[in-house]
């Protein structure tokens, strides 16, 4: 699909514009290098990507990188890299959408997570933000967000590890929203947990999400939910509303309809509760929570039984949040797309690491290996994509990489000797090229050589090049 779509765009774009640039197609292994390198540089930190290959800055330079694939070769791809092929024949749907060059891949890898991985008994569903601040029609605002700007996605997640069981991105307000019969919330929860009816499933959800009318009908279908709830919900019991300020830290409240508790908690400020899966606590001694006083010392609160198990299994997007963030593969782009290509292909390595650690523990043992944290998890993946892939040759001389050998800055057994046969020293041929002077005027021959490094040096009076060259990283300056 990548390769197909990347050719194909290539090369519409070139017919279009003949001059936008040489091109020859990729192929399957060129792709997962491609890839591979972009996990890399997400490991490896760089302000620009160019760094990564210019010898203007020798001491942060990656070889490795350089070896696998040019610069140039690079920028190629990343511009013509496409997730589909543009169609040009007018869409016959009533709606066009407008996922369309990314929809082949995110039912792609929605359907692989389903397949690979069967999720624990506690699930919950939040919001997670893709960051984007170019023009997009459906970007969105969200203030209590670690990223306030960019494209909202609604994901339903393992609550023990992270695991993004199905996601949803949102563009906005349209037909798809079941003809206004139900409410936009209510539409996310009911796709997200489609299929996992009768399964015995727990759902933890905010406030965005929870309603009574909600919470029954997922009773019905076999599913229990529990969630922090507003009190302008419909149906919500305005009974257990207060506006008081004389109740005390640790005070609840309870009231049951059928299967639905509905509970209020006093602490900081009154919290209010909806759950199928709990019961109202009269028995003694109650759920506590710990809390800080303002002269540091700790204070049990009591707490209804749903506050804990909230607290815990509330944090499944959170998670997997945070080892998107830790080396992020995005790279920044005016195509919206792009970044939500980078956001799957995160929730792939997030998934791919929660899979290793949780589902493979035995295969660990067996092969008598210690369980890899997720650096080490990230770091293999690319090399196992890029395998034993090269780029193609440089046509002509080699290029020196000599200034790049650390082995020469460390003063160990470099020693010089005298020779009878001279040739040109390398430090003042380096400075030549550099500088781009000519050699009739700066070449100096030297019967000086470097007994471990077998390169010829200076060593006159005004011009001290072995001392250069095993002291400086870059000796041509």
């Amino acid at each position: 699909m990548l390769v197909s779509s990347t050719n194909a765009y290539a090369s519409a774009t070139r017919k279009s514009t003949p001059s936008a640039c040489e091109w020859h197609d990729t192929s399957a292994e060129e792709m997962k290098a491609f890839i591979g390198i972009l996990i890399l540089i997400g490991i490896i930190k760089l302000p620009r990507l160019e760094m990564y290959w210019s010898h203007k800055y020798p001491l942060i330079t990656t070889p490795s990188i350089v070896a696998i694939m040019s610069r140039v070769r690079f920028e190629q791809l990343f511009r013509f890299f496409h997730l589909s092929i543009n169609s040009t024949e007018p869409l016959i749907v009533p709606v066009a959408d407008r996922l369309v060059k990314v929809r082949k891949f995110l039912d792609l890898i929605t359907a692989q997570f389903e397949k690979l991985y069967n999720m624990h008994q506690e699930c919950s569903i939040d919001e997670a933000m893709i960051k984007f601040k170019g023009r997009l029609g459906f970007k969105q605002y969200l203030k209590d967000k670690p990223i306030k700007w960019g494209i909202k996605v609604f994901v339903l997640a393992d609550a023990t590890n992270g695991y993004v069981k199905r996601s949803q991105v949102y563009t906005g307000k349209g037909v798809e929203n079941n003809n206004g019969q139900v409410g936009l919330c209510t539409k996310v929860v009911l796709d997200l947990m489609q299929g996992l009816e009768f399964s015995g499933a727990h759902l933890y959800t905010d406030n965005y999400y929870t309603s009574p009318i909600l919470f029954k009908y997922l009773y019905s279908r076999g599913i229990n939910a529990c969630g922090t709830a507003r009190t302008n919900r419909r149906f919500f019991p305005k009974s257990l509303v207060t506006h008081s300020t004389a109740e005390n830290r640790g005070d609840y409240k309870f009231l049951s309809n059928g299967p639905l508790l509905s509970c209020s908690w006093v602490d900081k400020r009154t919290i209010y509760f909806l759950s199928t899966m709990h019961v109202a606590e009269t028995s003694t001694p109650c759920t506590v929570v710990k809390r800080r006083q303002a002269d540091g010392s700790i204070k049990n609160l009591n707490c209804p039984p749903c506050l804990p198990h909230y607290q815990s299994y509330m944090r499944g997007v959170d998670r997997n949040d945070q080892l998107g963030s830790y080396y992020n593969v995005g790279r920044r782009s005016r195509k919206w797309w792009k970044r939500v290509f980078s956001y799957g292909l995160e929730c792939c390595l997030g998934n791919a690491f929660v899979f290793d650690s949780y589902v493979r523990p035995e295969e660990h043992a067996r092969l008598g290996r210690s369980k890899r944290d997720f650096l080490q998890f990230r770091y293999e993946v690319p090399t196992e994509l890029i395998g034993d892939f090269r780029g193609r040759q440089r046509i002509g001389r080699p290029r020196s990489l000599e200034h790049l050998n650390a082995d020469r800055l460390l003063l160990l057994g470099h020693w010089p000797k005298y020779v009878e046969k001279k040739d040109n020293c390398v430090v003042c041929q380096g400075i030549m090229k550099m500088k781009k002077l000519p050699s009739k005027s700066f070449r100096h021959e030297s019967r000086i050589q470097c007994e471990h490094c077998s390169v010829y040096l200076c060593v006159t009076q005004g011009r001290d090049c072995f001392k250069k060259y095993h002291t400086l990283s870059d000796y041509r300056r």
